[in-house]
């Protein structure tokens, strides 16, 4: 009896070829905070790269300001807000399509001991910083997998790397956002999708003046002051956005932007842990 031919064994599905990085010019780029400081010089550098800017930010007027300086459009938006977000994903995208480039980078300080932050703290900061580039993300990125191109680049900060006694809030949701961007780095690669996140140092905008919740100032509020005083001698916030365009054309993976921030990436795994310890425990303000 002869024996029955076997079927060979199917050959697995090969992976999508990576895609080239993306081409700013005609290019469709959403940002978050779109309407002051990073976000904005963000949004200006795109559009001067000839991308359509579509400029999100809870603050509809600025937003829209940003959207005219651009070319662009602008909606208003809280990106804590999931249910918000899906919307708003909903509109742009029959609106002008799925983006080529995404760019979380709306976000909000927090300077304060973790005794003296409440629970009330925890959810603003972790629902700005964290969960709203968890929301956008999750509302574009599906569309953006599935067509096999795109760009997300998430703005963290060089504190996701430099633990600080006195930023527990911020540290904790930036160094999240840092470890979200390598996980989706590494899931989407052959998805035809890179992710970037870019750290940035002591940069001159205006999160310490109005996006900061200063907790149990000991110094008679003294602490905002400082910081005020230290931020208006950073960077500017188009060195980031320059780290950014960097990010989306060249298909980065982690950008510290900064001496600062660059040193403290360096100095992550060379530091022995004592001397790292030691230098969260230093305080730059009377908390």
């Amino acid at each position: 009896m002869r024996n029955a031919a076997v079927a060979p064994p199917p050959k697995p599905p090969p992976s999508r070829a990576r895609r080239a990085t993306v081409v700013l010019s005609g290019s469709t780029a959403l940002v978050t905070g779109a309407g002051s400081g990073i976000g904005r010089a963000t949004a200006l550098a795109l559009a001067a790269k000839g991308a359509k800017v579509v400029a999100l930010d809870i603050d509809a007027e600025t937003a829209a300001k940003t959207a005219a300086d651009t070319g662009g459009h602008s909606y208003q938006v809280d990106v804590a807000d999931r249910v918000a977000v899906v919307e708003i994903a909903a509109a742009v995208t029959a609106a002008h399509g799925t983006p080529d480039v995404v760019v979380n980078n709306a976000g909000v300080g927090m300077t304060g001991r973790f005794l003296d932050m409440d629970a009330d703290d925890w959810d603003w900061i972790v629902g700005i910083n964290l969960l709203g580039a968890v929301n956008v993300t999750k509302a574009f990125g599906p569309a953006m997998v599935e067509r096999g191109s795109g760009q997300v680049v998430n703005v963290a900060s060089g504190l996701a790397y430099t633990p600080r006694a006195t930023e527990p809030g911020y540290v904790t949701t930036k160094a999240a956002l840092l470890a979200l961007s390598q996980c989706l780095r590494a899931d989407w690669h052959d998805a035809g999708v890179g992710v970037s996140v870019v750290c940035p140092g002591v940069i001159n905008t205006n999160i310490v003046r109005s996006n900061t919740r200063y907790r149990g100032s000991r110094d008679g509020g003294q602490a905002r002051a400082r910081a005020e005083q230290v931020f208006a001698k950073g960077h500017r916030p188009e060195l980031v956005a320059d780290a950014i365009i960097s990010a989306v054309e060249r298909n980065r993976s982690v950008v510290p932007v900064g001496f600062e921030s660059r040193l403290g990436w360096w100095l992550r795994g060379v530091l022995p842990q004592a001397a790292t310890d030691r230098a969260a425990r230093m305080s730059l303000g009377g908390l």
